[in-house]
């Protein structure tokens, strides 16, 4: 994925959205769905929005994604307040993938403090990151608890060797428990 804005209308042109939008929108829970699309490797049963540094080619770097993602939802927030959607904080924020924690931990602290500029997020709101349990050490895991992470969701798919060799998955059963305790350790 490169990275800049993709081609296409991601809004409509003029910015706004129906006024159908804000209709009741302050009765509606918010939450932020951040889309990481990067993986290591394919699994074999995965269908989502994915790329692996082989499909994306030469060329295409991950290290502009988190600036691009930040104007994005800068862009999102003017677009909703336009529209007259009234303004409340974000009751969740999840990292999803992908996989998220393939970026450098600053990376998805800056794009979490975006959310928190343009948005806000509630007290005590539940701030996840996916993360394959081989993408993360202690001190990843401690970065992300010191820039406001609350949860990991480790995508360990199976505790059978030979089930996660089928599905692709590069961790091996053992490593689970190590990155479950770091994260508990650093909060």
């Amino acid at each position: 994925m490169p990275s800049a804005p993709p081609e296409g209308e991601v809004a409509p042109l003029d910015g706004a959205l129906p006024a159908s939008a804000a209709v009741g929108s302050g009765d509606r829970a918010f939450g932020a769905y951040i889309h990481v699309p990067y993986c290591r490797t394919r699994c074999g049963y995965c269908d989502f929005n994915t790329y692996t540094a082989t499909e994306l080619g030469e060329g295409v770097s991950q290290a502009g994604y988190a600036s691009q993602v930040v104007q994005e939802l800068e862009f999102a927030a003017g677009v909703l307040q336009r529209a007259g959607v009234e303004d409340r904080r974000a009751s969740t924020v999840f990292f999803g993938g992908g996989t998220p924690t393939l970026l450098p931990a600053g990376d998805l602290v800056m794009m979490l403090e975006a959310v928190r500029r343009v948005w806000g997020v509630s007290d005590g709101a539940e701030v996840t990151t996916e993360a394959n349990p081989d993408s993360v050490d202690r001190d990843y895991l401690a970065a992300l608890a010191a820039g406001g992470f609350t949860r990991v969701s480790f995508g360990m798919q199976s505790a059978v060797p030979h089930v996660l060799a089928t599905l692709d998955r590069s961790h091996t059963p053992e490593r689970v428990p190590l990155v479950v305790e770091w994260a508990r350790e650093v909060g």
